[in-house]
């Protein structure tokens, strides 16, 4: 797969203005009142921030049942369509370049640290038929990367298939927008059927993106604003009827044991996730955004890919110190766990997130500063992000 989107890529960018429709774009953008801009922007913050809260009490816990809940993956990556739609909207073909900037820079720094501190425990050779030159996809994550021999090397690549699926998703996007726009639903359905078809022909390669590509497009959906266009009766009935087939699969895959975690059910993984990441998309509820509830949503979805990459090993670092004097599954060390991962998580946040605002090409600092410039949307002013 590698090999062949490698070449392709590059057309999508290079053929990214044909693909994306003038009229098409100026309409998307015409009928958004700066307030409604703002609202969407802060329901889409929180969203986020709630998938990644998720993300890291899984990790902690280890409770299966939240990936059911909160299918947080799925999420991400409808709120990363929307955004990435948008996107493109307002730069053409450099919205490519802007969101791998914002997700290879703080990646490459996880990377580097990730090298130094997994050294020691190399193999002679990395497993692969590239042998070192694997090392090369810490650099451009086309696939996960490897990592050396340690029992515990796990935590710096188990949680990299999402980096990988995002950065492809986000190099396909300009073809995918195009497709999307000329034929929205059958695309969407396209996407549903896709990693259902390679399960049943056992094709591995890929997995990921054919699961999560529906989310993708349903992020798109959001941006163009055709959710709302349905109503609420037919809208219930297809969320039903996917809700009923996913919660079916998934719940008999993880009673049977064929599945431990949500990701890891074909099919099942994009079914459920649609349905939730569907009903979440249609709202479109006001936030008030200069509280401390709103900067905190700021913090977080500017921190995101820091928080994402370091809580694994976090969680793998606070479980190594208290799995000698507490049960795993006690109240005290779950809450000791929860505390610590947060505390650990917080430093790197603290440490390395000023590389998250050069990547967003914003003003470094330790936190995000809660006083923003205002920029003007349609004629009205919003307050956004500082950028240099």
């Amino acid at each position: 797969m590698s090999d062949f989107w490698g070449l392709v890529c590059p057309v999508t960018i290079i053929w990214a203005p044909r693909m994306i429709d003038p009229g098409r774009r100026a309409g998307a953008r015409s009928v958004r009142s700066a307030e409604s801009t703002a609202d969407r922007d802060r329901y889409l913050d929180l969203l986020r921030t709630v998938a990644l809260g998720r993300v890291v009490l899984y990790h902690v816990t280890g409770w299966i049942w939240l990936s059911l809940l909160v299918p947080a993956m799925g999420l991400m990556f409808g709120i990363a369509g929307s955004l990435m739609a948008a996107s493109l909207d307002r730069h053409g073909p450099s919205a490519v370049v802007r969101r791998l900037r914002r997700l290879l820079l703080p990646f490459w720094a996880f990377g580097a640290i990730a090298l130094v501190v997994l050294s020691p425990g190399w193999r002679p050779l990395p497993t692969g038929v590239a042998g070192w030159a694997e090392l090369l996809w810490w650099a451009l994550p086309l696939r996960v990367p490897p990592v050396g021999g340690p029992a515990w090397a796990w935590a710096f690549h188990v949680g990299l298939w999402y980096v990988v699926t995002y950065l492809w998703l986000v190099l396909l996007s300009p073809i995918l927008l195009w497709a999307f726009r000329r034929w929205p639903w059958p695309s969407v359905g396209v996407a549903t059927v896709l990693p259902v078809g390679m399960h049943l022909a056992g094709v591995r390669t890929g997995y990921f993106v054919a699961a999560y590509l529906s989310c993708w497009l349903l992020g798109f959906a959001h941006r163009d604003g055709l959710l709302r266009q349905i109503p609420w009766r037919w809208y219930g009935c297809l969320v039903a009827g996917l809700t009923g087939v996913g919660a079916t699969w998934v719940v008999g895959a993880m009673v049977t044991g064929r599945a431990g975690d949500l990701s890891h059910i074909a099919g099942g993984t994009t079914v459920w996730s649609m349905a939730v990441v569907a009903v979440l998309l249609k709202l479109r509820p006001r936030l008030a955004g200069t509280s401390p509830f709103g900067r905190t949503l700021r913090l977080v979805n500017a921190r995101a890919v820091t928080i994402y990459l370091w809580h694994i090993p976090a969680s793998l670092g606070m479980f190594l110190l208290l799995a000698p004097v507490l049960a795993y599954n006690s109240a005290p060390s779950i809450a000791l766990r929860l505390t610590g991962v947060c505390l650990l998580t917080g430093g790197a946040v603290l440490l390395l997130g000023w590389i998250e605002d050069i990547a967003a090409r914003r003003t470094p600092a330790l936190l995000p500063g809660s006083v923003h410039p205002r920029r003007s949307v349609g004629g009205r002013h919003l307050r956004v992000g500082r950028r240099r």
